[in-house]
């Protein structure tokens, strides 16, 4: 109650936005901290973070201002929040090119299975200032260019205690051309209280992930062109009842100017053979994705299939689970700058549609007049002012309305599971979401304060469903109201960040679900002396009381977590030594209890005491 007093006292300011920084970095390493905000440009890009890569963990970029991590399982893989929404609400792309997630449970996120070697800077964009955002935005990760010099980089990480593991990178530049590896190893994790996953999560034994990678670069004068292959296997997720059992992923590229065409296929087995069962339960995906981006077009292909069984000596039931969902996708976009005013808009059109048509009875179950084939028009508008009132104090607002088309999940996804257990269905007949925003921020010096307000008609949520003395678990077009703020302070020696959500379904008159609660980060640095840097940084997460209590959503309790460290820098090499979770505190994030029909329902603690040595070096030749 306290929070929400606090955040309506704002309610008459109602700025918000979002400013674009250069985080600085000392040298050609990039270094872990990030400096503070500068207001350094004539015009603020409202709606816009900009990051240069800290070249360990990628984490550390996506917990500020209002972005979290949502972690499903081991190592990298989590998805993204920001705001108050998440999934299908943010779209994620790599030099433009879009990559969607084969699982339905988005365990293959592509958020963080990206080699940090290859990237230059990751831009966060909350709302509809780019030509790939979703309904909440995008995350851009962009890669450096390959040097003319000879060049190589490495990068060894190893952790120890509650985590056991390591990750190795290396990546080689000659003559405007590059090739990457990676290859990464450990064993899941266990919690505060020294639970392993078999002890805690009806695992079999804790069985070790890997990921290996190659990646390769390169171009001649306007030309550049690359692909990559990615493995995974064995990556365990205990807040679902099925592991990603292995993963593939290949993608291409060819780019002329600033015309790209690209692809992206993913292979993707899940399956719960890792866990003790009386039941086998797998599913496996394909998905492909093929696309074409200039400065002011976007044209992309996707086609997504899912089979899905449920088997043992007394049932075996088939699934189409995905059913061949094609998806074609045109956007146009043109922004405009005058003095101190940008306007920007798109427009556009998704079409989707259902390739195996004998499907339709599965739907015609639970819904009247399906529709196998939606067309919906994608556009949105805004318009934002920023004034750069002295060196030290800037302020922006920004007024936007955008709209794009349901998740294919939400449409089409076809589940029939055994016994009572409700089946899954998506709503062929779902309409697109539309959301309007104001957003306002105002900087000063090391200090900037973000305000937000949206107003979303027709959101796509989950809701419980009985047809004919069946249950289901499906999607329905509710209006919803999401307000918050982002504070942020950072100078040499400190920086503090707290973000806060409100968000109501208004339809049910109720808290819309997965909604993170306040949090609070500090992190202390010391100054630099012999090269050695350290650090203490606290993070503070409030008790989440507001909750949708239809979908078995339930309230979780407010946690404190402390790490340090220290790390050497001198010429190209960086050294650094963190604990994490120091005093080994039990506890496990709101945003970790996943209402995917394939989740465990377990309540799943986050990792214990673990040590992290990192060692970087950069050099040219």
């Amino acid at each position: 109650m306290k929070n929400e007093i606090l955040l309506f006292s704002f309610l008459g300011l109602l700025f918000f936005i979002h400013i674009k920084t250069y985080s600085q970095n000392e040298d050609s390493v990039k270094n872990y901290w990030l400096k503070q905000i500068e207001i350094n440009e004539k015009k603020i890009n409202l709606g816009e973070l900009n990051n240069k890569i800290s070249k360990d963990n990628l984490e550390n970029i996506f917990d500020r201002n209002g972005f979290h991590l949502i972690r499903k399982g081991v190592f990298f893989a989590q998805d993204i929040y920001v705001d108050g929404l998440k999934k299908g609400d943010l779209n994620v792309v790599i030099d433009g090119e879009r990559y969607h997630s084969a699982c339905p449970n988005r365990m293959d996120s592509p958020l963080t299975r990206i080699n940090p070697l290859d990237l230059e800077t990751v831009d966060l964009v909350k709302g509809s200032t780019n030509i790939q955002s979703g309904l909440g935005g995008v995350v851009m990760f962009n890669r450096s260019l390959p040097s003319s010099n000879l060049g190589i980089k490495a990068d060894l990480s190893t952790v120890a205690g509650s985590q056991k593991g390591i990750d190795f990178s290396t990546s080689s530049d000659f003559k405007n051309h590059r090739i990457s590896l990676r290859y990464s190893k450990g064993s899941p994790y266990k919690d505060g209280e020294n639970n392993s996953f078999a002890d805690s999560y009806n695992f079999k034994e804790n069985y070790d992930y890997q990921l290996a990678e190659i990646s390769f670069l390169g171009g001649v004068e306007n030309i550049a062109y690359g692909g990559s292959f990615s493995y995974t296997d064995n990556v365990s997720f205990p807040y679902l009842l099925m592991d990603e059992r292995y993963n593939r992923v290949f993608s291409a590229h060819l780019r002329y100017n600033k015309h790209k065409v690209y692809f992206n296929y993913t292979d993707h087995m899940m399956d719960n053979d890792l866990r003790i069962n009386t039941m086998l339960m797998r599913t496996s995906v394909t998905n492909l994705t093929i696309g074409a981006i200039g400065d002011f077009y976007e044209v992309v292909y996707r086609n997504w299939n899912a089979e899905n069984f449920f088997k043992n000596p007394m049932i075996n039931i088939q699934n189409d689970l995905m059913p061949d969902v094609s998806n074609y996708i045109l956007n146009l976009f043109k922004s405009y700058d005058y003095k101190n005013i940008r306007i920007h808009g798109k427009a556009g059109f998704s079409y989707q549609t259902v390739g195996k048509k004998e499907r339709e009875e599965f739907y015609k179950q639970y819904f009247n007049d399906v529709k196998l084939e939606r067309f919906f028009p994608i556009f949105s508008a805004g318009i934002s002012y920023s004034s750069i009132i002295s060196n030290h104090m800037g302020t922006g607002i920004m007024l936007e309305v955008n709209s794009e088309s349901p998740e294919t999940e939400s449409l089409f996804i076809a589940v029939k599971k055994p016994g009572t257990k409700p089946a899954w269905s998506g709503n062929p007949n779902l309409n697109q979401p539309i959301k309007a925003g104001l957003r306002g921020l105002i900087s000063f010096d090391k200090f900037n304060l973000e305000f937000f307000a949206a107003q979303v008609w027709d959101y796509n949520n989950l809701t419980n469903k009985k047809v004919n003395d069946s249950s289901i678990l499906t999607f329905e077009n509710v209006d919803a109201i999401l307000i918050g703020s982002n504070l942020n302070f950072s100078n040499e020696f400190i920086e503090f960040g707290a973000s806060y959500t409100w968000a109501k379904n208004t339809s049910k008159n109720s808290a819309l679900a997965e909604i993170s609660p306040l949090s609070i980060r500090t992190k202390l640095l010391s100054p630099q002396l012999y090269n050695f840097i350290g650090f203490v940084e606290h993070t503070y997460n409030d008790a989440q009381l507001r909750i949708d209590e239809t979908l078995n959503e339930s309230t979780t309790a407010a946690w404190n977590k402390l790490d340090i460290g220290i790390s050497y820098l001198w010429s190209s090499v960086n050294l650094s030594l963190e604990v994490e979770n120091l005093l080994n505190t039990n506890y496990y994030q709101h945003l970790s209890y996943l209402r995917d029909p394939f989740s465990s329902g377990s309540r799943v603690f986050e990792p214990g005491r673990t040590f992290r040595i990192t060692f970087k070096t950069s050099q040219l030749f």
